[in-house]
């Protein structure tokens, strides 16, 4: 139940339903999803984590404003980790590889449909896996700990990433496959460099709505 009402919240803010300086009661949140307040506290505590959220004393947990350039921090030791956990997995088990290929052609069917729930699904699993094949506990760790399914969905809301890097994936596994991990996780760097890229120009693209709106109201 916490993941479903932690998703449920995710769609809210990210569609405006639930804009930022909305404040969640814990107790309303709990009688409309029939459940005890605990996994209601869970779903939120969660959310605060990855900076959805904020909660201040004397007024309770309220829906920030997403926080772009963490997100792009995140991105950015996201694919120091990811370039380096290619060059460990590297020799690679046929398992893992064809772990790879089903995730793949989910993310191949998801970009056919449309579908950006299952396009994220797919995505955030092949990278996870790759991490998971470097062996390395601690890079999985603090891969997991960012709280990719959630990021991955406000980079799709906000940036648009249906159908874009499906190529670069299946390259990828092609050098994974031929032991080539130095190769893999250039490629992985240039996925999510481009994703850095999308970010940046996001970014400067709303400072210079922000300086003419400020000149019009000046």
């Amino acid at each position: 139940m916490r993941d479903h009402i932690r998703n449920a919240i995710v769609s809210r803010i990210l569609d405006g339903s639930t804009p930022a300086g909305t404040r969640l009661k814990e107790m309303t949140l709990a009688r409309e999803f029939n459940v005890s307040q605990a996994p209601v506290r869970e779903a939120l505590r969660e959310l605060e984590a990855v900076g959805l959220l904020e909660s201040e004393r004397y007024r309770g947990t309220r829906v920030r404003n997403i926080d772009m350039d963490e997100l792009r921090e995140a991105y950015e030791l996201r694919a120091a980790i990811e370039e380096s956990a290619a060059r460990l997995a590297v020799p690679c088990a046929k398992a893992d590889l064809d772990k790879l290929e089903g995730d793949l052609k989910l993310i191949h069917r998801a970009h056919r449909e449309h579908d950006s729930d299952a396009f994220m699904d797919g995505a955030v699993n092949f990278h996870r896996h790759i991490v998971q094949m470097s062996g390395n506990k601690l890079y999985l760790r603090a891969w997991e700990n960012m709280a990719w399914d959630i990021r991955a969905r406000i980079a799709v809301q906000r940036i648009g990433l249906i159908g874009v890097f499906a190529e670069e994936r299946r390259a990828i596994i092609a050098a994974l496959r031929s032991g080539d991990g130095e190769k893999a996780g250039q490629l992985l760097r240039q996925i999510l460099g481009e994703l850095l890229t999308r970010l940046a120009s996001m970014q400067q693209a709303a400072w210079v709505d922000t300086g003419d709106l400020a000149q019009a109201g000046a």
